[in-house]
């Protein structure tokens, strides 16, 4: 059994493990190594302090198969891992799977905490730790400041992110570095980090290494600066749900109405802080986004749409703002027959036969309809352009389009309507109105409910 004696680098680790007060016995920590100078030194430290914290480790290694050399990083850490005893896990990216218009550093980055996260839950791991240092911290916070991220992104990187935890943040390169030599640990170098095109790459190279040389305690000082924006941004989140229930007037999985009163009365920068806690954003927003909104609250006319990050939008409608996530996912036509409830993320759909029959029901959301004029088995699905139903109470046809915009449904909610089919005719604008032809007539005999419920958030 290991019973290592702890140098100052290692002893300053575990006493920022123990710090953190999340770091329990018989844990298991998955450490992502990705073979350069950083990652290893984790690696190694980790080796050396597992015993001591009680916890068991294992090594990640995604090769993102970015470069022609890729193969060599593997190699290296396989080596480690072996010469080390630790157990290696291997995971492979394709950059084929890479979006049209997904630029490549965040293709990387998201596939790759993907992979963490999936094979953390396979193996039962409590923690992903990565290699991010102090230095790492100072290059993001200097580049969320030259995208307008406000205070959300003067956090820069964060500390505890879920099951991610980054121990080094309190540890500079030059930590690092000295470490790395006096354990003689191995690397290999991303021929990448000398390109300065990279904006993070310049602003390590030209300004942060500088800066560093006249002024040794700066990792320290952002370090400090990125807690305390935290604390800002946390009483900023505490006061925007202050005010979330008194503003949302309704709430589903795919949108949310705010009254607009309300919304407009609180400060802009708290309002914008609103709408992300309500999207739980979790990236920064950039500067054309903060002054975008600002514009888009003062001045947006009824059904204009301003984009938000991560697929969200919202819509001024009247006295609201609607905010939705686009639906991506394809609707596909649903098959639906007596008693057997349906339940989407969107609704609930149920057709009973046992009911008492009743020409007039002022709840939309359910309706009776003459059972002997539709078949054992409809169809649900969303309505198309060029729909049309004979509303009940009405003469002749009318389209489904022109119907919600006399409704005044709002653009959203037109657009994620459903409607009950029985043989290619609709009969159902589902929770608004049913067509004429299957009304509870003085000669029904046989009657059918038909209810159609949102599933609210």
């Amino acid at each position: 059994m290991k019973n290592p004696k702890l140098n100052q680098f290692e002893k300053s680790l575990v006493g920022h493990l123990y710090s953190q007060s999340r770091i329990k016995s018989d844990q298991r920590v998955i450490i992502a190594v990705s073979g350069g100078k950083d990652s290893m030194a984790l690696l190694h430290s980790m080796d050396k302090t597992a015993q001591m914290l009680n916890i068991a480790i294992d090594a990640v290694h995604v090769n993102h198969h970015l470069r022609d050399d890729s193969y060599k990083d593997q190699a290296l850490v396989e080596k480690t891992c072996t010469k080390l005893k630790i157990n290696l896990i291997i995971d492979h990216l394709d950059p084929a799977t890479k979006l049209k218009g997904e630029s490549l550093e965040m293709w990387a980055r998201t596939r790759r905490y993907r992979s963490l996260e999936r094979i953390r839950k396979e193996i039962n791991a409590d923690w992903i730790f990565t290699a991010h240092h102090g230095n790492d911290q100072i290059e993001t916070i200097l580049l969320h400041l030259s995208q307008g991220t406000g205070i959300h992104g003067l956090r820069g990187i964060h500390d505890i992110q879920g099951h991610i935890l980054r121990p080094l943040l309190g540890f500079s390169r030059i930590d690092i570095d000295q470490y790395a030599a006096e354990m003689n640990i191995s690397w290999v170098d991303d021929s990448s980090n000398a390109d300065e095109t990279i904006p993070r790459n310049y602003l390590r190279r030209n300004i942060v290494k500088l800066w560093e040389k006249s002024d040794p305690n700066l990792v320290k000082a952002f370090y400090e600066f990125s807690k305390h924006a935290k604390d800002a941004d946390e009483a900023l989140q505490f006061a925007a749900n202050m005010f979330i229930p008194d503003i949302i007037k309704q709430k589903t999985r795919v949108s949310i109405k705010l009254d607009e009163v309300r919304l407009l009365a609180i400060p802009p920068l708290l309002r914008i802080i609103l709408l992300r806690e309500l999207m739980d954003s979790a990236e920064p927003w950039r500067r054309f986004v903060y002054s975008g909104l600002k514009t888009f609250f003062k001045s947006a006319d009824t059904g204009q749409i301003f984009q938000l990050p991560d697929e969200w939008q919202i819509l001024k409608d009247r006295k609201q703002f609607i905010l939705t996530r686009k639906n991506l996912r394809e609707r596909k036509p649903i098959t639906v027959s007596p008693k057997i409830k349906i339940e989407t993320d969107d609704f609930i759909f149920l057709w009973k036969t046992d009911c008492k029959g009743q020409s007039f029901n002022s709840d939309r959301k359910t309706e009776i309809i003459d059972a002997s004029k539709i078949n054992q088995t409809m169809i649900l699905r969303p309505w198309e352009p060029g729909d049309r139903f004979h509303p009940f109470g009405m003469e002749g046809t009318k389209k489904i389009s022109d119907y919600l915009i006399d409704e005044k449904v709002d653009r959203y909610t037109k657009d994620n309507q459903w409607v009950l089919v029985n043989r290619e005719e609709i009969i159902w604008v589902c929770g608004r109105r049913i067509s004429d032809k299957v009304k509870v007539t003085p000669e029904t005999t046989q009657f059918a409910e038909l209810s159609f419920l949102n599933n609210v958030g």
